[in-house]
């Protein structure tokens, strides 16, 4: 492992090892990374993986607009199909939550979002076995659809690496040494790296690094659970994913299967175990809004970190008195659909010290009260 480079990047999830492309792409020689497990070890390896514009905020839609256009051009780029496969997405709206759909659906289609709004008969003519009764309307986007984070993983680890990125797995960051109000080193189990720069894409770990240049950063890790049907014909393979909105549950056909996630407990741990004690809440609500699910029987099941902050917007960019400490973390959820343009930022702030065609200000730190 390399003792002295340009920046250090914390975390080889999706965002980490995009963030190293980009600067190694942008002509940043000496590029390392710190995993404390291995590639995807994080919530990034445990993504229902959507690549969607049917989002809530303007700056996350103007990210997923950047990051459509990357997915696009994905393979040229690193030799690697995302497997981008357009599905469309469909989120349900109950009456508590009908005033921030419509407000966000207005937004999309101020944008350029190509959006629909179904009232509950075109729901039910479209996708009979969804129950609709307690539905208010949809928000139907068609260019929506699933993507690999796993393929992608590899292909921004691949073409990293024949940039010249090292990327150490079984590496954890245990600290950072601060000079002068400058980052100076990230002490590892395996050494210390002197550095001017370092990146904390450390996903749930993220808050843990922020104190060590003694900053509180407002992230809430949140547990989403997931479980996959056994083969499950009933619902066709064609289908959108859909969302309720109101329940934060959603489906989608995977497979020869149906894919599961509901929850938003409070936890830092991700797992490849079934949360048994969450799985009957799950089902009740499932049967409710597709009664058909009833027929189905679970697989198998694991769980995912969602780093929430207060605004779901995530935290990219410097922070206030830490010169070269760059925060690309708290995506909530989204990070395998925005590392495109997650990693693009990063990359361009520590390379040229702006940002195009996005402006960081959106995800700046700053927008909160910072300091420990």
């Amino acid at each position: 492992m390399k003792t002295a480079v340009d920046v250090v990047v914390i975390g080889a999830g999706i965002q980490g090892l995009s963030a190293a492309y980009h600067l190694a792409k942008m002509g940043m020689k000496q590029v390392c990374v710190v995993e404390k497990a291995h590639i995807g070890a994080g919530s990034s390896g445990r993504s229902a993986s959507m690549l969607m514009k049917q989002l809530d905020y303007e700056s996350n839609i103007r990210l997923a607009l950047v990051d459509f256009e990357h997915y696009l051009h994905f393979q040229e780029e690193t030799g690697v199909d995302p497997e981008f496969k357009r599905i469309g997405f469909l989120g349900l709206f109950p009456e508590s939550v009908k005033e921030q759909g419509l407000e966000a659906a207005h937004l999309r289609q101020r944008l350029g979002v190509q959006t629909e709004i179904w009232p509950p008969d075109e729901i039910k003519k479209r996708l009979p076995f969804i129950h609709v009764d307690d539905v208010v309307f949809g928000v139907y986007g068609h260019e929506d659809g699933m993507i690999d984070a796993h393929a992608i993983m590899q292909g921004y680890a691949a073409a990293a690496r024949r940039l010249g990125v090292e990327i150490n797995q079984g590496v954890q960051a245990v600290g950072i040494d601060v000079h002068a109000d400058r980052v100076a080193a990230v002490n590892t189990t395996a050494g210390r790296i002197s550095t001017r720069w370092v990146v904390n894409a450390a996903g749930a770990d993220a808050i843990e690094v922020g104190q060590w240049v003694g900053l509180r950063l407002p992230i809430s890790n949140r547990r989403r659970n997931i479980y996959m049907t056994h083969e499950f014909p009933h619902i066709p393979a064609d289908s959108p994913m859909v969302e309720d909105m109101g329940m934060e549950w959603y489906y989608r056909r995977e497979g020869p299967g149906v894919l599961i996630g509901m929850g938003k407990e409070e936890s830092s741990d991700a797992s490849d175990v079934m949360n048994a004690d969450f799985l009957p809440q799950t089902i009740d609500f499932a049967i409710h809004r597709v009664p058909i699910l009833a027929e189905a029987s679970i697989l198998r099941g694991w769980s995912g970190i969602r780093p929430l902050t207060p605004d779901s917007r995530p935290i990219i960019g410097p922070v206030e008195g830490v010169e070269g400490f760059v925060n690309s973390c708290g995506w909530g959820g989204e990070g395998v659909m925005h590392a495109p343009s997650g990693g693009q930022l990063v990359a361009e702030y520590i390379t040229t010290g702006t940002t195009t065609p996005l402006a960081l200000t959106p995800f700046l730190l700053s927008r909160f009260s910072p300091r420990v």
